[in-house]
């Protein structure tokens, strides 16, 4: 699980509470609406007590049959043990009575037709001696010099940076750490030498576990080099960190995005309390106690002064909320997006002013297929249209089947702004249209311009001028290659170089 970045952080399945009764029913169950009206309301009750109630739709018969009985494995787990929990057999029979045998899903291109624009992708290969690809952000920094291209592997343990010598990607390692999932490049130390911010999940895999930690690569100018240091150890899966001075005191302090599994997982302000700067210490508080924070944006949404942020919660929260900074610490929230079902699969998010009237709004994705490897006619690319309160209006732009990470940038330099988007499905059997730009045509429209048909696994994908021509690029990183067809079973990411409109290259 931009990137999100969109990053890569194996979504678990829902969650509930309570205790399974007694599952012996007689097959006439639903023989009357009454009984149905009433067992109807009772899964309402129940599964509502925890989150939203999914649409039967939202999954096939088929799915449905394997997805109750996790769950109910799950409930005798769960602390709160006061509800009443409706007979499995019922509850799989109201569900696939109501579900279709399967998804009908968005047809595909597989004779990829010339876009508006001429993307040349260029592959890089992996180190040698690395296991398959696991790439878990990649995020371009570009609002100071040097530029570079920063990369996590989530596999490989992985942290570097991509600089573009002679306009040719150079990979250069910083450090190898165990599970890295997001990287961000920022002074932490407040001694003018850029360091490196990195969340690690702490495992490849999901599990409950306290190997997660924050780490920075701190510069030291004497020996010319970056030096480790834990910021904090002993957490659940870690898939985001950010840094900002959010109290106003000079420093820098942390939030972090705790993902967790089960029984683990929070969202985390770190306020900084360091008496050094070569010895950075952050006192931790506990802003949200639910698991699944996947991805962090900062900004100032309400031009106060001081920076807030936004929060994308998966696993059966699906929503994203705003924190307001109201200082020392403290933040109000406001939910920016609730998503219809608790299996609606969120991956991404991504500021930007897409209607370019003068604030901030969010591209969205939801794609995940980690709670039942289904893939769903609902997946999609979205827009979040700020209009000044919230929530924020949802706008869906483009059905993308697996969609899994999404950017931005004026790609046909027609002034206004397109997309792009990557998709990761976790399906190896059937070639899809995996990396698709969006042509924004009309205020709000877009046409869809796919640039491969591939068994292709991408999580992240990142959009930057990386050779310095005035024109957007792409960057879009693999993930466990070995089954996929492309030409180059290593490849680690790619490069698809915008080579400007089809129109000004004949001109």
């Amino acid at each position: 699980m931009p990137t999100r970045s969109c990053c890569i952080l194996f979504l678990a399945l829902l969650t509930a509470c309570g205790k399974q009764e007694s599952s012996s029913l007689p097959e006439d169950t639903f023989t009357t609406e009454t009984r149905h009206t009433e067992f109807e309301t009772e899964i309402q009750n129940f599964c509502g007590h925890c989150h939203t109630c999914p649409d039967p739709g939202v999954l096939t018969k088929a799915a449905w049959r394997m997805q109750i009985p996790r769950e109910y494995a799950h409930y005798e787990q769960s602390p709160d043990q006061s509800l009443r929990v409706p007979p499995m057999p019922e509850v799989i029979r109201y569900f696939e009575a109501q579900a279709p045998e399967k998804h009908e899903l968005p047809s595909q291109i597989e004779n990829i037709p010339s876009s508006p624009v001429d993307f040349q992708r260029q592959p890089v290969p992996r180190l040698d001696g690395d296991p398959l690809p696991g790439v878990s952000n990649l995020n371009w920094v570009a609002g100071k010099t040097p530029h570079e291209l920063l990369l996590t592997d989530l596999g490989s343990g992985r942290v570097g940076r991509i600089r573009f010598s002679q306009k040719q990607p150079e990979f250069e390692p910083l450090a190898k750490l165990h599970h890295p999932a997001h990287i961000e490049r920022i002074d932490l130390n407040a001694d003018q030498h850029d360091d490196y911010l990195i969340a690690d999940l702490g495992s490849f895999g999901p599990e409950d576990h306290d190997r997660g930690s924050v780490e920075a690569l701190l510069f030291d100018p004497q020996s010319d080099s970056y030096q480790q240091q834990t910021l904090q150890a002993g957490l659940g899966r870690v898939a985001d960190a950010k840094a900002a001075d959010f109290d106003a005191d000079g420093d820098l302090d942390l939030i972090v995005a705790e993902f967790g599994w089960h029984k683990t997982g929070r969202l985390l302000y770190l306020e900084n309390v360091s008496s050094a700067t070569d010895d950075l210490k952050y006192r931790l508080q506990v802003l949200d106690p639910r698991h699944g924070a996947s991805h962090l944006l900062i900004t100032d949404w309400n031009q106060d002064g001081l920076p807030d942020f936004v929060a994308l919660f998966s696993q059966e929260h699906e929503t994203i909320v705003a924190f307001l900074n109201q200082g020392q610490g403290q933040f109000r929230t406001e939910t920016i997006f609730q998503a219809p079902d608790p299996a609606y699969g969120s991956s991404c998010i991504d500021l930007v002013d897409l209607d370019q009237d003068g604030d901030l709004d969010l591209l969205y994705t939801n794609g995940d297929t980690m709670d039942s490897f289904e893939l769903r006619p609902s997946h999609s690319v979205q827009w979040l249209e700020n209009q000044g309160r919230f929530p924020f209006k949802p706008h869906h732009l483009a059905p993308l089947t697996g969609a899994y990470g999404v950017t931005h940038g004026d790609f046909d330099q027609d002034g206004d702004i397109d997309l792009a988007a990557c998709t990761m499905t976790w399906n190896y059997d059937q070639r899809r249209n995996t990396i698709v730009w969006y042509e924004q045509t009309k205020p709000g429209q877009f046409v869809p311009h796919p640039l491969d048909y591939s068994q292709g696994q991408h999580p992240v994908i990142t959009a930057g001028d990386f050779n310095g021509d005035g024109k957007p690029d792409l960057a879009v990183g693999n993930f466990e290659a070995r089954e996929t067809d492309q030409a180059d079973q290593g490849e680690w990411f790619s490069i698809w170089w915008n080579k400007g409109t089809r129109s000004a290259q004949s001109e």
